[in-house]
């Protein structure tokens, strides 16, 4: 069985399509995922799996998971978040705090209504998640203010103050094992 995992909300999608069927999010760039139709019986004890059971889930480093499904398949998530410039890129890793003095300060140093502690990134359950850290100028999502912790998705716009945007590209990595 071959499919595409939208990179947003994770439906699977058909090879085909270029867009997800949920979300409608652009699946051009998508990782084509083939499942063996038959998976060979392995010997079913604790110890394979490490001595996790079933849809119990171990955390490794920041952004990276390691799930079990079933007894026979394990798959490891790394995700992180990039936010994208005209001229530059910054890497965000969950925890991360950006602004002049932290995170991307190479590149936002120059951007005087930036401050130095402006925005922290949180990965949750459910996805990532941007939040003001009281800055002067504000955090915008998609031309928003925002005031409280907001959830963003691929494609999103954020501004710092009003001399810097980016757009967000959440990139998840995959490794199945068997």
């Amino acid at each position: 069985m071959r499919y595409k995992i939208c990179p947003s909300c994770r439906r699977k999608n058909p090879v085909e399509e270029l867009l997800c069927e949920d979300c409608m999010t652009d699946l051009s760039n998508a990782r084509i995922i083939e499942e063996p139709e038959e998976i060979e019986e392995t010997e079913k004890t604790e110890e394979s799996l490490g001595g996790l059971k079933e849809g119990e889930e171990s955390r490794h480093k920041e952004g990276e998971e390691s799930r079990h499904i079933g007894e026979l398949t394990r798959i490891e998530v790394k995700e992180k978040l990039i936010l994208k410039h005209d001229e530059f890129s910054i890497e965000v890793l969950p925890g991360d705090i950006v602004g002049r003095h932290t995170k991307g300060s190479e590149y936002l140093k120059d951007y005087p209504t930036v401050s130095r502690m402006h925005a922290k990134f949180y990965r949750e359950l459910d996805g990532w998640y941007v939040e003001d850290l009281n800055s002067t100028n504000g955090t915008f999502v998609n031309g928003k203010k925002i005031n409280t912790k907001v959830r963003i998705k691929n494609g999103d716009t954020i501004s710092f103050s009003s001399s810097v945007s980016f757009i967000v590209f959440i990139d998840i990595d995959r490794m199945f094992f068997r």
